[in-house]
């Protein structure tokens, strides 16, 4: 589990009291490094710090910092004091964010700004409060956690992906800015993960896209852990871009060089899936209009 690349150096894990974040603090903390984790006042915080501490290498150290990322004067406050306490930092990772997943005209505003807000508005919080520090340092990473649905949308996420395209266009800028001072910015991509999160986002989700994700060959499911790993590994590595995962790469590859293809491909499983579901449930929102769609044109 540990990674001994990580011995000594000082990280700070958001969204770090359950799902991914948990999982990158216990490998972290299992290889030495000094960890501190940051979530929203809840008991999985304290938990969380709790299991890091017993798998901690000696010497290491596990913090934990309750703030809400929405709230800049809070975050920054956070960052001088974590800053403060470690003596610098060597990594920072956004980890935080969720998922509402409904037909936008179905959303609640209120859900759509929240997770604007947590998922764009907390990276860039995180990265400003920390930017002064690691300018002054001369070193450091900064890595972004993004999404598959960063690159390619469908049904259902339009609110989402929006979030997570800003993440990879907020670490693009961010990737020359910070450069210039020596810091290292990184964008991660990854898929379904089987996490506390995704059990909540699958309480509501359309039907639709059950059909969809469950029939896709390219949505594999895979465990907090086994990205946690991959996350890390994408932090040490060299890559501004880093789809985790064969079936990330593939589709990364394809929406890039194949948009065309890949939409065409995407609207004819969305046509059958509503096609399936308007049958058992007629209430499908916009499901007569959904199954008539035209297929969109092969230009980019």
């Amino acid at each position: 589990m540990a990674n001994k690349m990580w011995q000594g150096k000082r990280v700070l894990v958001s969204g770090g009291s359950a799902g991914v974040g948990r999982a990158l603090g216990l490998r972290l903390a299992a290889a030495g490094a000094d960890v501190c984790i940051v979530a929203r006042g809840n008991p999985g915080l304290k938990l969380a710090a709790g299991e890091m501490r017993a798998v901690a290498s000696a010497g290491a150290r596990i913090i934990h910092r309750s703030v809400d990322v929405c709230d800049y004067p809070a975050v920054e406050s956070m960052a001088d004091a974590v800053w403060t306490e470690f003596g610098g930092l060597d990594l920072l990772l956004c980890n935080q964010g969720f998922a509402q997943v409904a037909a936008l005209h179905t959303m609640q505003a209120a859900d759509m700004e929240r997770m604007l807000q947590v998922n764009v508005l907390g990276h860039a919080h995180l990265c400003k409060a920390f930017a002064p520090h690691l300018t002054r340092q001369g070193s450091g990473t900064v890595l972004l956690v993004s999404s598959t649905l960063g690159y390619l949308s469908t049904y259902g996420y339009a609110a989402y992906s929006a979030s997570k395209w800003a993440v990879v266009g907020f670490a693009e800028g961010l990737r020359q800015e910070l450069g210039m001072h020596g810091i290292d910015v990184k964008d991660a991509y990854f898929g379904t993960t089987e996490t506390p999160g995704l059990q909540r986002e699958n309480a509501t989700k359309p039907k639709a896209v059950w059909e969809m994700e469950s029939r896709s060959p390219f949505n594999r499911i895979r465990s907090a852990d086994d990205v946690a790993r991959r996350v890390l590994a994408a932090a040490g590595g060299r890559r501004f871009d880093n789809p985790l995962g064969l079936d990330s790469r593939f589709t990364f590859w394809a929406s890039r060089h194949l948009p065309g293809l890949v939409r065409r491909i995407s609207d004819r499983d969305l046509r059958r899936a509503i096609a399936r579901h308007s049958e058992l449930d007629p209430a499908q929102p916009g499901a007569s209009e959904l199954t008539e769609m035209p297929s969109v044109s092969n230009g980019r």
